[in-house]
């Protein structure tokens, strides 16, 4: 039975636990929001105001670089200060006038690169991208998930981030290719995939009542169930999970550190992540149970 498989996997990840900590490692390389031609990181305040990671242009800039913005698209702002000097109309012991500096604050509009036509992303040379290739067992779990729930999933090149938005129903990911390997990058996706299962449409683990801030207790059960189920997708649809195994072990322990590391979340965890995964492959069960035997 496949309820059997995810015990065991469970009994798996218990007993790693037990063996002590092992650093996570981040399993793709990404960039946060820049500039496209400047390659400087925007900050502070701006981190905020842009939607996603990645390269952003002006439509000075894209126009220049033989590009176009795509129709209807709509442009976001950043926000820089300029510094001003004025005289004061005083002047000081030396009889030079006095200047007082002050700054002002501006704003620019830009574009994201996936608004734009015509431009080739510059992310490929430097994050030195990797042959992955789509698995096709996986590709079609999600595929067959996302299309039936009318799930968004959002492929930003160069992105330095994966998550999954509830308010918007949407999966943001990095590239496959940014990934260190094809396993890597599934075991991902459906750690995204599960939190979508919690959507108050879906099986309502988020729920609009409960805070679900980062860091707080909800959100560290949270990653719990999704890294666990995400952990048994990849072994429903043959992933070799001794790739990344350790590292969601890895990903599992720092989230329990922050539930001053109570092993028995795990049960609870493990039965929600059983639903999740059920939520998923609700067309391919069949399939993969008559695997898995």
């Amino acid at each position: 039975m496949i309820s059997n498989v995810y015990k065991y996997i469970t009994d798996r990840i218990v007993e790693e636990l037990q063996k002590g900590n092992v650093p996570w490692k981040k399993p793709w390389k990404g960039l946060k929001a820049l500039n496209y031609v400047s390659r400087k990181e925007y900050q502070g305040i701006n981190t905020l105001l842009l939607p996603f990671p990645g390269e952003y242009l002006s439509f000075k800039q894209c126009k220049e670089l033989g590009g176009s913005v795509k129709k209807d698209e709509k442009s976001h702002m950043i926000v820089y200060y300029k510094w001003y000097e004025k005289e004061t109309g005083e002047f000081d012991e030396k009889g030079k006038p006095v200047v007082d500096s002050y700054p002002i604050l501006l704003y620019h509009n830009v574009f994201h690169i996936s608004q734009c036509e015509g431009i080739e992303s510059r992310f490929d040379s430097e994050l030195s991208a990797n042959s992955n290739s789509i698995l096709e067992q996986a590709e079609k779990v999600v595929g067959d998930y996302i299309a039936r729930e009318d799930i968004k999933l959002n492929i930003i090149k160069g992105s330095d981030k994966a998550s999954y938005n509830p308010i918007m129903d949407t999966i943001v990911m990095p590239d496959i290719k940014q990934f260190i390997s094809s396993e890597e990058y599934y075991s991902a996706l459906f750690h995204e995939s599960v939190h979508s299962t919690g959507h108050e449409k879906r099986l309502k683990r988020i729920a609009k009542d409960k805070s679900h801030s980062y860091g707080s207790k909800e959100y560290s059960k949270e990653e719990l169930v999704a890294e666990i189920g995400s952990t048994f997708l990849c072994n429903s649809v043959g992933i070799d999970c001794s790739t990344t195994f350790s590292n969601s072990v890895a990903y599992i322990q720092g989230w329990l550190e922050a539930l001053k590391n109570d092993i028995t979340l795990i049960a609870s965890a493990s039965t929600a992540a059983q639903k999740a995964v059920g939520c998923i492959l609700k067309d391919n069960e069949t399939e993969i149970v008559n695997e898995a035997r």
